[in-house]
């Protein structure tokens, strides 16, 4: 009878998965096209990372602990900033119009110059990848960032793929890189390359001296947009927001390979969100929700480099994808996990 029950649950369990991966549109969740925009330039106010407390060396993989520091009151991130733009409302029916810009901000060509910032030399984060939310929510598979940097130059790689039974029905592996230069303002890509199940997709290369980017798409034709000073790549905006600090709101123009369009992001407030390793303290950002349009959030660990703990992408149709923290190892120390 136990058996008959194990294979009965085992079962249901793989239709589920079926019907799960074969419902249509279904895809891992990974940034595809902002919107295109004009272009803005964002000044931000750094937001202080405190240094990293590796612990003592051990037999086994040294634990990463934050440093020691008082409780304290949570405010919305956009208090921190000396003068803070107030946050743009969340759109319910009609998008808020975006005043006109200035003219962009001219593009300057990048020497790499070792320059010390409080990024991590090198680093690794894995997220489940959840699909839906609450008791509706299903992991379908893992993503994985990786970068190193030498003070001069950065390579960045996330890897987003499906995992357990939902890789048995659709096996799905998406390769994201960005390399670049490092200066005082942060990243400054150069490259950007996606990678589906082996073989190459898109790009986007940013030529700083010529003051454009070339987009080559893996279908339709190659073409080149100007280039506005700070833009970024879908990957490295991610890290770029955490190293540039806590604003009330900023904008940035995102290339994909694809398409080259403005991304704007508010801030919510510091939290504490429940996490593997425990309760961390974070800043949480978000792009604006319009309707029908894709939406982005960020959770960044405010004790740990500001670095990425949680990240949330609601598609086109509304399909929510949650990406949560289970492995992140800096500098080859890794952060314990909790034993619950």
């Amino acid at each position: 009878m136990t058996d008959r029950r194990l294979l009965a649950a085992l079962g249901l369990s793989l239709l589920l998965h079926a019907t799960v991966v074969s419902s249509p549109g279904w895809r891992l969740p990974f940034l595809s096209e902002p919107e295109p925009g004009g272009a803005l330039e964002a000044h931000l106010a750094s937001k202080p990372m405190p240094a990293l407390q590796p612990s003592p060396a051990a037999e086994k993989r040294p634990e990463f602990r934050p440093s020691v520091q008082k409780p304290r009151e949570l405010q919305p991130a956009s208090a921190q900033s000396p003068t803070p733009e107030p946050p743009v409302p969340v759109a319910s029916a009609e998008p808020v119009p975006v005043p006109a810009s200035p003219a962009p901000t001219p593009a300057v060509a990048v020497a790499p110059v070792p320059f010390e910032l409080p990024w991590p030399r090198q680093g690794r984060i894995r997220f489940a990848v959840m699909r839906g939310e609450g008791e509706q929510g299903m992991q379908i598979g893992q993503s994985t960032h990786t970068w190193q940097h030498d003070g001069a130059t950065y390579a960045l790689q996330s890897v987003t793929e499906t995992t357990g039974l939902v890789a048995l029905f659709r096996s799905v592996r998406i390769v994201q890189s960005s390399e670049g230069a490092l200066t005082a303002e942060g990243l400054v890509p150069q490259v950007f390359k996606v990678e589906r199940n082996g073989k190459p997709a898109e790009q986007a290369r940013f030529d700083w001296n010529g003051r454009k980017i070339v987009l080559q798409p893996r279908k339709g034709d190659v073409r080149e947009v100007p280039l506005s000073a700070g833009a970024q790549d879908i990957l490295s905006q991610i890290y770029q927001i955490g190293l540039a600090g806590a604003a009330a709101r900023l904008e940035l123009m995102i290339a994909t390979g694809k398409n080259y369009g403005r991304y704007a992001y508010e801030a919510v407030a510091d939290e504490m969100i429940a996490t593997r390793f425990g309760e961390l303290r974070t800043w949480h950002m978000k792009t604006p929700a319009l309707p029908g349009e894709q939406a982005m959030e960020l959770w960044l660990a405010s004790d740990y480099r500001n670095l990425p703990v949680r990240i949330r992408f609601i598609d086109r149709k509304g399909e929510v994808f949650d990406q949560n923290a289970v492995e992140l190892e800096v500098d080859g120390t890794a952060l314990a996990e909790r034993q619950q």
